[in-house]
């Protein structure tokens, strides 16, 4: 286990910072490359704000769900980078663990320091639905990434389709296991936005077929105990005949500390993950996961930042998305056939 200590310990400094996308792409754009356009889009909070702030005077505060999440190091790099390329200023500052009422105290605090603009993944919806409405009515533009919170006065949400990219998975499933059978789930933690929608778009898919969904189980961000939680069920339910992982977290441990992964597999079993970071990858040249589904986290972070800073300047072409303000960053594909391909994208952690 000392390759998932080291990576949880990096994860909470929050020093380093390293690849987890692109390689083989569906319809997914670069850090760089823009969303689609609504001609005229703008947003602005409810308050009062100087037309015009100089760009060394601008504070954009980024707050994934937890700092112990490595997941999120990519978004950190590309935001610091394109903060580095705009000369504005950047914080990463965010909850220890990926807890939703800590979470609004870190946005309360922001609020209260009068930063330009937040750029937040929410940790629960309806939980962050105040304290962004109360940040917009301030006077900071706040953007969302990674996991939405719709219902908020949020000025536009960069991420992935999680509906979509759950139906994938169960699509995905569904071939893999065509005389049906149990299917488990693994989610981090209950409510998260994105991780509920991969999880209604992967039961929606299958129902209706022969495929049986058991009760979620959750691991609670913790790569540790995401590691037990599938272990121990697994070895529980001698029948069970598939896995969706709604997040990789198991495949940030050593390939040594999933044994019954690897029985599962060898026996027949199947297993479809969300994300591509780059210690994913092994397991899938090792055959203990047949598909891997990864995000964008580069153009969340990049994209995130330089949509904030055009709002902050009042810059009238800034691009919002669709009709929601949704800006689509897509999402990869790694199995036996590209993984190596997909591999030589990533930098080490």
């Amino acid at each position: 286990m000392k390759k998932m200590l080291a990576w949880v310990l990096v994860a909470a400094t929050m020093f380093a910072v390293y690849g987890c996308t692109a390689g083989q792409k569906t319809s997914q754009p670069s850090a760089e490359a823009p969303a689609k356009t609504i001609s005229g889009a703008t947003a602005a909070p409810a308050a009062d704000i100087p037309v015009v702030k100089e760009d060394k005077d601008i504070t954009i505060a980024v707050v994934p769900k937890a700092l112990d999440n490595a997941i999120f190091l990519d978004a950190k790099n590309a935001a610091e980078e394109k903060g580095k390329e705009l000369g504005i200023k950047i914080e990463w500052v965010g909850p220890t663990k990926s807890d939703a009422a800590e979470q609004v105290s870190v946005v309360e605090g922001l609020i209260e320091r009068k930063v330009d603009g937040i750029l937040i993944s929410c940790n629960d919806a309806d939980a962050l639905k105040d304290v962004i409405d109360r940040a917009v009515d301030s006077g900071i533009y706040v953007g969302i990434f990674d996991s939405d919170s719709p219902n908020s006065k949020r000025a536009f949400y960069a991420g992935t389709d999680n509906y979509a990219i759950g139906k994938l998975a169960a699509e995905k499933v569904m071939k893999l296991i065509p005389d049906g059978g149990k299917a488990a789930i693994l989610t981090g933690v209950l409510g998260a936005p994105n991780l509920e929608e991969r999880i209604r778009g992967f039961k929606e898919t299958v129902k209706g077929s022969n495929i049986e969904v058991l009760p979620v189980q959750t691991g609670e961000d913790d790569v540790q105990k995401s590691v037990e939680i599938v272990s121990q069920y697994t070895a529980a339910n001698p029948d069970l005949a598939a896995w969706f992982f709604d997040g990789g977290w198991p495949y940030f441990a050593d390939p040594d500390a999933l044994p019954e992964v690897k029985k599962f597999m060898k026996n027949g079993g199947h297993i479809v993950s969300i994300d591509t970071c780059e210690p994913m990858m092994q397991f899938v040249g090792m055959g203990m996961v047949d598909l891997l589904i990864g995000q964008n986290y580069p153009a969340m972070g990049s994209i995130g930042v330089e949509t904030l800073y055009k709002l902050i300047k009042g810059d009238k072409s800034v691009d919002l998305g669709d009709a929601t303000h949704y800006i689509d960053t897509g999402y990869e594909l790694a199995d036996i056939n590209n993984w190596k391909e997909v591999l030589a994208t990533k930098t080490p952690w």
